[in-house]
């Protein structure tokens, strides 16, 4: 079936050293909520290595547009303010962030949802996000190019697809997310995907399309959908992150 949702995706500035106790609040909105809200798709760090920091990056899946249409109405109500509990939680979060920069997501029809994301599997300790500039017009055909071309290598060669959106209000963008077991296989993709000649030839085809493109390593956090340890909640999460039985205890940092 045909993905017809809609997606938010964040790029969230952190203050300082809030990383972690932010990822924990976006979760205690974002999971086992009954509010009628966007369900979190996951909340993960941008790895410093290869962009900017401190950056938290969030992906919630809404219903489709009428659905983001109620969300605004919670967010900025007649008053010209937001409803107290969201209030309440967005002030908490400019305790960890100062802005950001958010953009509204289209799936591609073969782009699984959050639903089967869970339903098959995917799980991995790295994710590889692909920010795609394309000639104007063409975002859809480069997904298209992407889906025929590139998915089924990319799949042999270890990385699942995530989510493959254009870029809603504004037709020169596409966005990736990948997952990757570890991080040594996405060491390995990295370092094989333009010298082995299925890279290289890929490489070559999305020029057809692309303009620029900048790749950035997302590390998940136990409350992403794709994180190895990650169970659905019943209700909105504690404050801290679940952890493997009889693991010992890590320091937040």
């Amino acid at each position: 079936m045909p993905n017809r949702a809609l997606y938010l995706h964040e790029l969230i500035d952190i203050v300082g050293t809030g990383s972690e106790p932010y990822k924990a609040h976006t979760a205690q909105l974002g999971l086992g909520r009954s509010d009628g809200g966007a369900p979190l798709v996951g909340t993960f760090q941008q790895s410093g290595s290869t962009g900017q920091w401190p950056v938290v990056v969030n992906l919630w899946e809404m219903e489709g547009w009428d659905h983001w249409a109620t969300i605004l109405e919670r967010q900025y109500t007649r008053q010209s303010g937001q409803e107290p509990a969201l209030k309440t939680w967005w002030t908490e979060a400019t305790t960890w962030r100062s802005g950001g920069f958010d953009r509204i997501l289209e799936p591609a029809p073969w782009s699984p949802s959050r639903r089967a994301l869970l339903e098959g599997g995917v799980r991995g300790r790295a994710c590889l996000q692909e920010i795609a500039t394309v000639r104007s017009g063409t975002a859809e055909q480069y997904l298209d190019a992407v889906h025929e071309r590139w998915l089924p290598v990319a799949k042999r060669h270890g990385l699942a697809l995530v989510g493959a959106w254009t870029t809603a209000m504004r037709d020169t963008e596409a966005v990736l997310l990948w997952c990757l077991p570890d991080f040594a296989a996405l060491t390995r993709h990295l370092a094989d995907v333009r010298t082995a000649k299925p890279g290289r030839k890929w490489l070559e085809h999305a020029r057809r399309w692309r303009t620029d493109v900048r790749e950035t390593l997302l590390v998940p956090s136990p409350w992403c959908v794709v994180h190895p340890d990650f169970a659905e909640p019943a209700s909105a999460p504690p404050a801290t992150p679940p952890r493997r039985a009889r693991a010992p205890r890590r320091r937040a940092g």
